[in-house]
């Protein structure tokens, strides 16, 4: 394919990623086999052979993966988010990565148009789930706008993750995109600028929103509320005939997480905070032991909704090929900033080689924790009254269990087959083992007590389409 082509589609692909309408030539079928961009002509574009046309301004589209993934491991259930109901536990399962989809878009006028997604997972009872429904506006001179429901523009590939035809393995590995699915849309407004520079393209999104979800916390056999208040952020795109780089930084003002077992830790801390207080107003205390007991006090107070924080997200990555290879890479920072959370960061690297309609390729991912972890000398006993030591030392003991398991820290090793075999259809075929530091690091994995056997091998069959 000489570089023009390839320039078009490369455009065209990136257009329908970010809602962008180009008048461009179909996409090839060999192109499919070689740009994680590419299958996402089959969802949006008007002059796709894919789209279902009723009328010059109406398309319905199509996407779903039909999966069964078996898990070796009787100790720990597989997730993709931590938004996930149903794991995949030990045995055959459909809930890790089959899904349904549909996309509606309606152009009344050429500048305007109107999106709406939605999905339904195995793994959430097929509940379906709204994923996009915006208004996005073409402002001229390469900027448009878009105001609702987005995907999460987190990482390389999070807003496209659970459109399994457009990524080359049967799912973006989950040491990853464990922390990305979870915030799996943002609702709010954002701007986007290209512009052709020569043989390549350039892209910027800047975005501002709210996000929310369903935590599920194993270990409490709970829920809770996630919400994450003023996400803002920017991502640059630079596409060539040959290689794709993305850059992207993500701030939230605000994450909070509640749920009956943090309003219980939340009693807790305050009863301890006030039978602190109470000590250290005995006038019989010398001044400095009851100003030690009021600093205490405070410290404990202060480990009330321990999970809240102010996260932020970075990404690197890159899709490149060279003749029949393609490497893809991504490295990755979270840092939650919070000692209860954690700092992290994480790459991957996938290679492939396309034998004609086969893609055999090799994969490796990992997440580690940084930093030092959750501070509890606060919650030594006091040696003044066994009540409120006793009080102190439980506290002390959940805590250190909710930081062990609040830790994501995880690496894979992936190895599969791609088979296009039809087009805007193909079926995958691919071994994980995936695995945690240690017994007592539960990593992205659905577990509810520890310690566990954290190391995991799953073999996982797909069918991806796209219409």
């Amino acid at each position: 394919m000489d570089l023009p082509c390839r320039h078009a589609l490369y455009t065209k692909a990136w257009a329908i990623k970010t809602h962008t309408e180009i008048s461009m030539p179909a996409l090839s079928r060999s192109f499919a086999r070689t740009s994680i961009m590419a299958a996402l002509l089959a969802l949006a574009s008007p002059s796709s052979p894919l789209a279902n046309e009723f009328s010059d301004s109406f398309h319905v589209s199509a996407f779903g993966t039909l999966g069964l993934t078996h898990n070796d491991n009787p100790s720990t259930g597989i997730l993709t988010s931590f938004a996930q109901k149903k794991p995949a536990e030990e045995g055959w399962s459909p809930n890790l990565d089959s899904v349904l989809g549909l996309q509606l878009e309606w152009r009344p006028l050429e500048s305007t148009s109107v999106v709406v997604q939605g999905a339904a997972r195995a793994g959430d009872d097929l509940k379906p789930m709204l994923r996009m429904a915006f208004l996005r506006q073409d402002l001229g001179h390469g900027f448009s706008a878009r105001v609702g429901r987005m995907r999460s523009p987190l990482y390389f590939d999070s807003d496209v993750t659970e459109i399994g035809y457009a990524y080359l393995m049967t799912r973006p590995p989950i040491p990853l995109y464990g922390i990305a699915n979870t915030v799996s849309y943002i609702d709010g407004v954002d701007i986007q600028w290209r512009n052709n520079i020569a043989n390549a393209v350039v892209l910027a999104q800047g975005y501002y929103g709210k996000s929310g979800y369903t935590h599920y916390l194993r270990n409490f056999d709970s829920e809770a509320d996630a919400n994450l208040e003023g996400i803002h952020g920017l991502a640059i795109s630079l596409i060539t005939p040959h290689v794709t780089l993305r850059a992207s930084r993500t701030w939230a003002n605000e994450y909070t997480l509640r749920s009956d077992a943090i309003t219980q830790l939340n009693q807790g801390t305050v009863l301890l905070g006030g039978g602190l207080r109470a000590m250290a107003s005995n006038p019989l205390l010398p001044a400095g032991m009851a100003a030690a007991l009021l600093h205490k006090a405070q410290q404990v107070e202060g480990f009330a909704n321990p999970y809240d924080n102010s996260p932020v997200y970075t990404s690197l990555g890159f899709d490149a090929t060279v003749d029949a290879w393609r490497l893809l890479g991504e490295a990755t920072q979270f840092d939650s900033q919070s000692q209860m959370v954690g700092k992290y960061e994480g790459y991957q690297l996938t290679l492939g080689y396309n034998f004609d309609e086969f893609t055999p390729f090799v994969s490796i991912a990992k997440q580690r924790r940084k930093g030092d972890s959750l501070d509890l000398s606060s919650l030594a006993p006091t040696g003044l009254d066994p009540t409120i030591d006793a009080g102190l030392s439980q506290m002390q003991a959940g805590l250190a269990q909710a930081s062990q398991y609040a830790d994501i820290s995880s690496r894979s090793y992936s190895l599969g087959v791609r088979w296009d075999f039809h087009n805007n259809m193909a079926l995958k075929l691919q071994y994980d083992r995936i695995e945690t530091p240690s017994a007592w690091t539960p990593g992205p994995f659905a577990v509810t007590t520890l310690p566990i056997d954290n190391k995991v091998n799953l073999f996982t069959a797909t069918l991806d389409f796209a219409f």
